[in-house]
C-alpha cells in the first residue's frame, strides 16, 4: 500500500530537475516518442541520474491506458524443476531490470488449462511480451498452442509450441557430448546413461549425445548402459537409485553415470557410498544444471552449466527486440545457448 505522505515523482519532476523537456525524459524512461525524438547520450545520463535520485516509478496503469507499452513482461515457469527454472528466472530479472523491465510470473506444469488462465491474466496486466520457460512433454502441444493464438510477442523455451514462434533453446545434445568425451579423456571405458522420465523430450537430445560420445571415442555402445524410467517425481527414491545401481554398475559394470541432473547425482552419490562404491574411483559421476550443491558436496560434483545468464540475454533480445521494431507473429528467430562443463572431483 502506497505512504500517504510519499509523493509521487512525475515525468515533469524530473524534467525539471534535469532542465529538459518532458518529452526528452519520456523518450528516456519510457521509450516514447519513437524516433521522432532525439536526444544526447549526455541528456540521457542526466535523466537516469536524477530519475534514480527521485525515486522515479512509472506508472504502468496509464501507460496502458493510453495505448503505451508497460514495460511489463510475463514469465510462465515449469514447476518440476524449480531450482533450475528459479536461478534462469533470477537471471532473466537482473537482465530485464537493467533494460526498465519488470515481471510478473505465473508457475505450471503439464497443465494447458493454467497455461490460458495466466495468458489472460497478463493480457489483463498489459504485458508487452511473454517468455515461457516450461518444458514441453509429449503430445501436448495441440493442448497449448491455441492458446497463444492472441499473443503477439512470445519466446519459448526449448522449441516452439507452433510454427513460427521464436526460441531459445539449450543444446542438450552438446552437454552430454561434452560429458562423455570429458569421462572418456578421463580413463572410463564404459559410461552408463540414466534417462530418468522417457515422456520428456529432453530425453532424446541426451540419449543422441550419449551415442555421439561412444561413437567419437571409437567405443561400440551397449544399449544396455542407458538406464530408462517413467518418473514424475524429480527426486529419486531409494529403490530407484538401487535399481540403477544394480543394472548398470552390478549388471553391466558401468564406471561412469550421466545423472539427469544434480539432484539425482548427489543422492546416487550417496547410495553408491552406503553400498561401499568409491567416487569417483570406482564410479565417476556427472550431474547437470550446476546448482549450488554441486559445488559443496564431498567430493564436488563434475555437471553442466545451462549458461543462464547468456539464456536470459538472448531471450530478451529476442522478445524486446520484437516489441520495440514491431515484429510480428510468425517471424521466427532462434537462439541455441552453448552450455558449459564444470569439471569438480567426481570425475
Amino acid at each position: 500500500m502506497k505512504s500517504q505522505n510519499r509523493k509521487t515523482v512525475r515525468l515533469i519532476d524530473v524534467a525539471q530537475a534535469a532542465g529538459v523537456s518532458r518529452v526528452a525524459v519520456g523518450q528516456v524512461l519510457n521509450r516514447s516518442g519513437g524516433s521522432n525524438v532525439r536526444v544526447s547520450e549526455e541528456t540521457r545520463r542526466r535523466v537516469l541520474d536524477i530519475a534514480r535520485k527521485l525515486n522515479y516509478r512509472p506508472n504502468r496503469i496509464a501507460q496502458q491506458l493510453r495505448g503505451g507499452r508497460t514495460k511489463m513482461l510475463g514469465v510462465i515457469l515449469d514447476t518440476m524443476h524449480m531450482p533450475v527454472m528459479y536461478n534462469r528466472l533470477s537471471a532473466l530479472e537482473r537482465a530485464a531490470s537493467a533494460r526498465g523491465y519488470r515481471l510478473v510470473i505465473g508457475q505450471v506444469h503439464a497443465d494447458p488449462a493454467g497455461v490460458g488462465e495466466y495468458l489472460e491474466d497478463f493480457e489483463g496486466r498489459g504485458v508487452d511480451g511473454v517468455i515461457c520457460l516450461f518444458d514441453l512433454m509429449r503430445g501436448r502441444d495441440k493442448a497449448v498452442a491455441p492458446l497463444f493464438d492472441g499473443v503477439e510477442h512470445v519466446v519459448f523455451h526449448g522449441r516452439p509450441v507452433y510454427e513460427g514462434a521464436s526460441v531459445v533453446r539449450v543444446d542438450t545434445t552438446d552437454a552430454i557430448r561434452q560429458a562423455m568425451a570429458h569421462l572418456f579423456e578421463r580413463g572410463r571405458k564404459r559410461p552408463g546413461l540414466v534417462l530418468w522420465n522417457l515422456d520428456d523430450e529432453l530425453c532424446d537430445y541426451r540419449r543422441a549425445g550419449f551415442t555421439e560420445g561412444y561413437a567419437a571415442a571409437g567405443v561400440t555402445l551397449d544399449e544396455g548402459m542407458i538406464w530408462e524410467g517413467r518418473h514424475t517425481s524429480q527426486t529419486p527414491s531409494q529403490e530407484v537409485l538401487d535399481d540403477v545401481i544394480d543394472k548398470l554398475i552390478v549388471g553391466k559394470k558401468a564406471d561412469a553415470i550421466v545423472a539427469p541432473n544434480d539432484e539425482w547425482a548427489v543422492r546416487l552419490m550417496q547410495k553408491l557410498k552406503s553400498r561401499g562404491f568409491k567416487v569417483p574411483g570406482d564410479v565417476a559421476l556427472v550431474g547437470y544444471d550446476n546448482l549450488e550443491i554441486a559445488d559443496v558436496i564431498e567430493p564436488g560434483l563434475t555437471t553442466i552449466d545451462q549458461q543462464h545468464d547468456l539464456y536470459a540475454a538472448a531471450a530478451l533480445d529476442l522478445l524486446i527486440g520484437g516489441i520495440e521494431e514491431g515484429k510480428k507473429k510468425g517471424e521466427s528467430r532462434r537462439v541455441t545457448i552453448k552450455p558449459k562443463l564444470i569439471v569438480r572431483q567426481s570425475t
